[in-house]
Order: C-alpha cells, then sequence, then structure tokens
C-alpha cells in the first residue's frame, strides 16, 4: 500500500487551500489523511459532507498525531500551519503549478504571482481585472486548485501569494512576479525580517531571463530583494489616475504595479485607465460599509500591522474615530502611537495584550459595543474606521472581525 498524503489543516475556508488539497487528492484514489486540531463540529460541515464520500479519505480531527506525520508520503500543509516538517511538503498552490506543467507544460499557461507586506490582495484583484481574467485565486480566498480543471492552454492565472504559501513553493517559474513591498510583519512567528524576506523572495525561483520581476522601487529591501531574480526588471512607484475607487496613497502603489504588468501584457495608456476605473475595492480594504446619518464608516480589518493603519489615516483629510486594539505580532506601535493626537479624534480599543502600547482609549470587550460605542460619540461628518494595526488572532481572524463590524454597523437605525 503506498504511503498517505497528510492534509495537515483542513481549515475552516470551503474554498482555501485545505479543503482543496483535500479533494485533489481524495479524487486521485489514494490514502489520504485529513488532520485539524479542530474538531468536527469547529470546521465547515460542506466541505466534511463532501470529503466523507470518498473511502480512502479518513480523518484526525480534534488533534494531530505524530504517526500521522511519520508515515506520511507527502505533507500538504496549510499556509495556517507554522509547524515545521522533515519531510516533503508542498500546499495547494504548489500541486496546482506542478498540475499546470503537467498538463499544458512550462509556460502553457501564463501566471502571474504577486506578493508583498501590503496591497497584496488589492493589487492581485486589479491585476486580474485588468488582464480580464477569472483566474484570480490564492491567498485572496479561493484556492486554484478549485479552478484548475476549468484552465486551457494560453490563459491567464493571478495568483496572491503569501510568506505562508511561497515557504513551500519550490520551483514556481513564475512568469510575472510582483512585489508590492516590504514592512516589518509577522514578527511573532519569524525571529527576524531577514527569514520573512528569505520566504518572499521565493517567488523568484524558477524564474529566468524571458520572465518578469515587477519590483517597487521606492521600498529599499525589495531593491535589495532583485538581486535575487534572473527576470527582468520592471520597477514602479506612484501612479496617480484620475476617477479610480481605491482610497489613498498606498493604493497608488498598488496602480503602480498594476499598470506595469498590463504594459507587460501589451495593453495602451487608454484600456489601462478605462480598467483601472472600472475596478471596485475589495471588501475588508477601506471598505466604504454605510453612511448612516452623516457619519460614514470604513471597514479596513485587513491592517493588521501598524504601517497599514497608518497608511489608513493618511487616506482621509480630516481626524478619524479610530477602532484599533487586538494582540500583538511583535511590531514597534510607537509611530501610529505618535500620529494618533494628529490624526485621531477618538480611539476605540478592542481587548488584547498590545493595548498598553497604543494611546489611551475607551476599551470594550466585544465588536458590536465597539460600533455602539463610536456611535455614541459621533457627530454628523465623522468617519468611524475600523484599522486595528494588530491581529485579533486567536479570538477570530481579521475576516470575521471585519464581518462582525459590518453587521453591526448594517444593524445601526
Amino acid at each position: 500500500m503506498s504511503k498517505p498524503v497528510l492534509v495537515y489543516g483542513l481549515g475552516r475556508y470551503e474554498h482555501g487551500s485545505g479543503a482543496a488539497a483535500a479533494l485533489y487528492f481524495a479524487k486521485q484514489g489514494g490514502p489520504v489523511i485529513v488532520t485539524d486540531h479542530k474538531t468536527a463540529k469547529q470546521l465547515n460541515p460542506t466541505t466534511l459532507r463532501l470529503l466523507k464520500r470518498y473511502r480512502n479519505v479518513k480523518f484526525v480531527l480534534g488533534r494531530h498525531r505524530a504517526s500521522d506525520v511519520q508515515r506520511a508520503g507527502l505533507i500538504v500543509r496549510n499556509p495556517a500551519v507554522q509547524q515545521h516538517f522533515t519531510q516533503p511538503t508542498t500546499n495547494d498552490v504548489g500541486i496546482f503549478l506542478d498540475e499546470l506543467k503537467e498538463r499544458f507544460g512550462p509556460g502553457g499557461v501564463t501566471v502571474v504571482g504577486v506578493t508583498g507586506t501590503r496591497g497584496k490582495s488589492t493589487t492581485t484583484a486589479l491585476i486580474g481585472h485588468i488582464l480580464q481574467t477569472s483566474f484570480v485565486g490564492g491567498n485572496i480566498g479561493i484556492s486554484p486548485l478549485t479552478f484548475l480543471d476549468k484552465i486551457k492552454a494560453d490563459d491567464v492565472v493571478v495568483l496572491e501569494l503569501s510568506s505562508w504559501l511561497l515557504r513551500d513553493l519550490h520551483d514556481a517559474g513564475l512568469a510575472v512576479a510582483v512585489v508590492t513591498n516590504m514592512l516589518r510583519d509577522h514578527m511573532n512567528y519569524y525571529k527576524n525580517m531577514a527569514l520573512y524576506r528569505r520566504d518572499k523572495e521565493r517567488i523568484f525561483l524558477g524564474q529566468t531571463k524571458q520572465h518578469y520581476a515587477v519590483l517597487n522601487h521606492h521600498d529599499q529591501r525589495v531593491r535589495a530583494m532583485s538581486r535575487k531574480t534572473l527576470a527582468k526588471i520592471k520597477w514602479f512607484g506612484e501612479h496617480t489616475i484620475s476617477g479610480t475607487k481605491l482610497l489613498g496613497e498606498h493604493n497608488r502603489f498598488n496602480v503602480g504595479a498594476a499598470w506595469q504588468v498590463g504594459k507587460i501584457f501589451g495593453l495602451s495608456d487608454k484600456q489601462l485607465k478605462q480598467r483601472i476605473r472600472s475596478f471596485h475595492p475589495l471588501a475588508n480594504r477601506l471598505e466604504i460599509i454605510r453612511t448612516y446619518k452623516g457619519r460614514t464608516f470604513v471597514n479596513d480589518t485587513t491592517a493588521t500591522t501598524p504601517d497599514a493603519t497608518i497608511a489608513a489615516l493618511f487616506s482621509f483629510q480630516k481626524k478619524v474615530i479610530l477602532i484599533a486594539g487586538g494582540n500583538t505580532k511583535r511590531l514597534s506601535l510607537t509611530a501610529l502611537r505618535r500620529l494618533i493626537p494628529k490624526h485621531v479624534k477618538e480611539l476605540i480599543l478592542l481587548p488584547g495584550n498590545a493595548n498598553h502600547e497604543f494611546s489611551p482609549g475607551i476599551e470594550v470587550t466585544t465588536m458590536k459595543q465597539a460600533v455602539h460605542t463610536a456611535w455614541n460619540i459621533s457627530h454628523p461628518g465623522d468617519i468611524i474606521l475600523l484599522s486595528p494595526g494588530v491581529t485579533w488572532l486567536p479570538v477570530m481572524n481579521e475576516f470575521e472581525r471585519g464581518r462582525q463590524f459590518t453587521k453591526a454597523v448594517k444593524a445601526l437605525h
């Protein structure tokens, strides 16, 4: 009997990395073990029902067993899993890229990969919109394995690649590799910035002189990363286009990156401007949820670093009511704390172990309470901004945090 594939971390998302990889290997017919530290009740019931149709799939839920790791022929690691393994590891993106090469040959499908600390999702979605492809996936929330069987030769795929996804890629060979920026992040997982940057640099693996790297010329760390690729380098900076729906200076850099990719694909200035202007911002990223009785509620829940919240504050021309706070990622909040008096009229703090590093604020215990507190102290014309600057894990991830904010805002009456 062949050694089983171990899917380490099923995850709760129906179209996420773990679920898509488990279903992919289940269909192959060989033995598959799916393990997650969450119990069946905590996981997505649709995913579990789908996988239980396959007799070759066994579940180990509510725990991880060392014996499963030891006898696995291949470990498919969910990007959220931080454990290190001595055996070979891969993930859903690695499987996807290998399948493309097997089915269409190297370069048979053009793949654009996007990484960076901030702006990955917006830049990924914007590039997908500009190139008019529906095959957009990766860290943006859709595993590319979910659309693998729909792809034909000469199609274009755009993938958002986090450091967690990149660490398990070994020969991506991306036609275009985009790096938005390199800021301090994830210091609660990485020992230092050098290790974080090393994972990010894996986006260049397998690139040749026929490929492209689109890099932020204004970022010193990204300029240093340029030495790691053999590809032709296209530098970008801020790019201002009137009439876009994207707020903030940081989004002008995202536009700059997408513009360069569009040029690589032969689009004219007129085409690029039209498509950028028609792009709608993603949810959870400076997303205007509602304007109610003169107050504007903005959801920027994916701002899990102080740099991201600073960028959000600079996106508005007046002081805001800021909902922030949570748990530390071992990043200094000094710069953010210094800016708060100038950019924030009232600070509301969600519970967490990082709050002693913020300026004094109104402390709350739930998102609903935070929204109601903001409403009660606000006046017509105010902007109420959720931009935490830190994480809320392990309580919940940023998307659930944004969902709760949106729900509470829409319930106001």
